[in-house]
């Protein structure tokens, strides 16, 4: 009944090494209750999201998830969906724009956790990420706690448990959704009557055109709005919380201080570009990426035949790629499992697909790696000059914090840091 699932939750990686050491690069993964995916953890996996014949695929509760949103979907819709979203978004100036209250925002929460002597670091990289695309995105933050309670429901909808009675996950996770909607309608309403706050990300889609000159539908705003949030805040949560845990480390720690404390003119990045001129906060946030990539999963379908490892994989065949694996991939990456900044120190090229697995390929490529990169940098600034400011040490308590598979990738929640005089 339960299949794979458990192993999943407690090791989802070390579950596909183990089967790829046995099996090969494509197995079958019994994510329970009747649901059988095809793993292909080949070193060219990447590749198969760029194939025609391979498609979205979404499982019903997953699909609950994620509604008529870019995520979705593929050809025709996906296409009127992106290039309007693309189109209504300068990358270069929403990603400017937001950088200001990227760093308003850490600075308060970082005032607030010094004064609470310790954190509970994934909950409190929760709250911080959420508050943070609440302000990229414009969606007003007074009720945080709420919405942040919502989110965790609506993601309990990626447990494949059947069945809607109330309590269980499909159940929990859809009344999650019609809360979230709600409140989403509403700023869309107050967006189209002209009342809402100008240049926010509701205002911008509710006029948003494709490349054909249509207009989104509403429920295509509140759908691609809803993953948006979503996205942005619980896979950045993970990947600060992380970022966070290494920074414990005082040799990591004091690197990132001096090379910010070095550019006093910029300390922190406002656009992509800026972010190369932090080698040591650009190597953290990519080793953590390959390491700790919360999705670690990418469902798709079989339209046509297709051959893969010189095996023919027939239509209708349910498959999964694991960009995170590809981390552990010896023939890539050697002696995966050591955490080692000299992989991305010396690099003088940009990312390339590979390094940047964890955000997808193809037409499905994550819009907010750019954004993700900056937070990533930006908080490392913060958080050091913080420290140092303060006179304070932070400390890990407890044991070593491990890996956590479900909903998505994040260090155990009960790891806690503190912060001492030092």
């Amino acid at each position: 009944m339960v299949g794979h699932l458990p192993a999943l939750y407690r090791d989802a990686i070390g579950l596909l090494r183990r089967s790829s050491g046995a099996l090969g690069p494509l197995f079958w993964v019994n994510f329970g209750f009747a649901h059988r995916r095809l793993f292909y953890v080949g070193a060219d996996a990447l590749d198969v999201l760029r194939m025609p014949e391979v498609v979205m695929d979404y499982t019903p509760n997953l699909k609950a998830i994620v509604g008529r949103s870019t995520a979705a979907h593929d050809g025709g819709l996906h296409r009127h969906m992106r290039s309007a979203i693309n189109l209504s978004l300068s990358p270069q100036s929403f990603v400017k724009g937001a950088s200001a209250a990227i760093a308003s925002v850490i600075s308060a929460r970082l005032e607030t956790w010094f004064e609470q002597k310790s954190i509970a670091i994934h909950p409190a990289m929760r709250e911080l990420s959420l508050e943070l695309i609440f302000r990229v995105c414009g969606v007003p933050t007074a009720d945080l706690a709420a919405w942040s309670r919502a989110y965790r429901e609506l993601l309990l909808g990626v447990y494949p448990i059947p069945g809607r009675l109330p309590g269980l996950p499909a159940y929990r996770s859809h009344r999650a959704r019609e809360w979230i909607d709600e409140r989403l309608r509403t700023l869309l309403a107050l967006a189209r009557e002209g009342a809402g706050a100008g240049g926010t990300l509701v205002e911008m889609l509710s006029n948003a055109r494709d490349e054909e000159g249509e207009p989104l539908s509403d429920q295509e705003i509140i759908d691609n709005i809803r993953a948006m949030l979503l996205a942005g805040h619980e896979t950045t949560a993970s990947l600060l919380a992380w970022i966070v845990i290494f920074l414990s480390q005082a040799e990591l720690r004091n690197a990132v201080y001096e090379e910010h404390a070095a550019a006093p003119e910029a300390p922190a990045p406002t656009s992509f570009r800026d972010t190369q001129r932090f080698p040591v906060s650009s190597a953290i946030f990519r080793e953590v990426l390959r390491m700790y990539a919360p999705g670690w999963f990418i469902f798709r379908t079989v339209t046509e035949a297709i051959t893969l490892h010189g095996r023919r994989i027939p239509r209708g065949t349910p498959l999964a790629i694991s960009p995170t694996y590809l981390g552990y991939d010896p023939s890539l990456f050697p002696d995966p499992d050591r955490f080692d900044l000299s992989r991305w120190k010396d690099r003088s090229t940009s990312p390339g697909h590979l390094d940047l697995a964890p955000f997808g390929a193809g037409p499905h490529f994550c819009a907010g790696f750019n954004i993700a990169y900056i937070e990533a940098v930006q908080f490392q600034s913060a958080f050091v000059r913080a420290l140092r400011r303060a006179g304070l040490v932070p400390r890990l308590q407890g044991p070593s914090p491990k890996q956590v598979y479900f909903p998505l990738g994040h260090p155990t929640p009960s790891t806690r840091l503190a912060f001492h005089p030092g």
